[in-house]
């Protein structure tokens, strides 16, 4: 198949979110099994129009603004896709999430050409997690009702078109329940693909562990309880890091590894300093998609406190497949893969008390954690590996094509 992406912000770019690092791994694997992939986006920071990476096309649209939906995204990605169908008659056009303008589903009727949308959240998700977290601490009403504001404008203006479109990939069910509950979509048109995990990659690895550990100066005997997420207020860290003193009265050889940046960072820092922390929580800033696997093998315990309606989240499926303990919050898409009690805990949002206790629980119970260790890696091979993603997304497509 020759298919035609659109996405805003990509891998390419320099973005390593979960949004990104599907399309890359999707990317990649499509370019694999012999199909033909042309990716359209906003303008690049480096000023790169377009670019050929192993077979993968990229075009950057240079009258666009780097990130955004507006200022001349639907006027260029419009004439961009007529100029390039011209040369490689698609046959499938994949939006990563809202963002294709109205007239190129005109275009796609008059060339029968399908199109097909990824969601990995939808904007009533993202509502109802602001609503609940300004609730919860009792400040930000003002933002909140600028919130809604906007979600108003773009559910009638945007989002509501995603009844348009041929076919819709969720990766949770969380999301194909919002969707099909909110946005008046057929129900045949709505497929769920989850996630998918190079479960080659990302394993136990002893040596992985033993040369990181060192590295980071971490005891043999030391517990390390591993943050590993893009760094905003949303995400949860400031819970964890609240969360820790407690821990640390109950055992004192317990380590909280931060990995990632992200616009909370500077904050979450201050918190540890002015907490007393320093000597007990640790951030690492970016690391490399290459080095995750390494970092999550040091750990002992992954912990995900996010308070965000996550699709489902590529990290927390990542720690699963590297066989570690998961704590995360009830909330989104997590608990499509996590069955609490059996290949993790879930814990609900915000609630520090909660967290502490299935930290407790995980660091004096050894055993339980391991048999949540094992489940966990066993869940991802049956159905969230790399493979069955590519497969049944695969499916998907030539089950649209016109």
């Amino acid at each position: 198949m020759n298919i035609c992406l659109f996405m805003i912000e990509t891998y390419w770019h320099g973005v390593r979110g979960g949004m990104q690092t599907y399309q890359k791994l999707l990317s990649e694997a499509l370019i694999r099994r012999g199909h033909r992939l042309t990716v359209i986006s906003t303008r690049h920071p480096e000023g790169k129009e377009h670019e050929m990476l192993n077979g993968l096309k990229l075009h950057y649209l240079r009258d666009t603004t780097f990130g955004s939906k507006r200022k001349g995204w639907r006027t260029a990605c419009l004439r961009k896709y007529i100029e390039l169908d011209r040369i490689n008659n698609f046959d499938i056009i994949y939006s990563i999430s809202v963002i294709i303008p109205k007239r190129l589903f005109e275009v796609a009727v008059e060339q029968r050409t399908s199109i097909i949308l990824s969601s990995h959240g939808t904007g009533t998700m993202m509502l109802s997690s602001e609503i609940k977290q300004t609730i919860s601490q009792r400040k930000g009403f003002k933002n909140l009702t600028k919130t809604v504001l906007l979600f108003i404008y773009y559910y009638f203006i945007r989002e509501l078109s995603v009844r348009k479109y041929d076919a819709i990939i969720t990766v949770s069910d969380e999301v194909a329940k919002s969707t099909l509950k909110w946005y008046f979509v057929d129900k045949n048109k709505v497929y769920t693909v989850y996630n998918g995990v190079e479960t080659d990659i990302f394993r136990p690895d002893q040596k992985q562990r033993k040369h990181t550990r060192e590295a980071l100066a971490i005891l043999n005997e030391e517990k390390v309880l591993l943050f590993f997420s893009l760094v905003t207020k949303q995400k949860g860290l400031h819970l964890l890091i609240k969360a820790l003193p407690t821990i640390l009265k109950n055992n004192k050889c317990v380590k909280l590894l931060i990995v990632g940046e992200g616009e909370y960072l500077d904050e979450a820092r201050l918190l540890v300093k002015q907490s007393g922390l320093g000597n007990y929580a640790f951030f690492t800033g970016h690391i490399p998609r290459k080095e995750a696997s390494h970092y999550i093998n040091a750990s002992d315990i992954f912990i995900m406190p996010t308070l965000r309606q996550e699709g489902l989240p590529f990290s927390l499926l990542e720690a699963m497949a590297c066989q570690k303990p998961i704590i995360a919050s009830r909330i989104g898409g997590i608990p499509s893969v996590i069955d609490d009690g059996v290949n993790g805990l879930l814990i609900p949002p915000g609630n520090i008390e909660e967290l502490v206790d299935k930290l407790l629980l995980l660091i004096e119970n050894g055993d339980f954690a391991n048999k949540l260790a094992n489940n966990a890696r066993k869940k991802i091979i049956q159905k969230f590996s790399l493979e069955e993603m590519i497969e049944r997304t695969i499916k998907v497509f030539e089950i649209t094509k016109k």
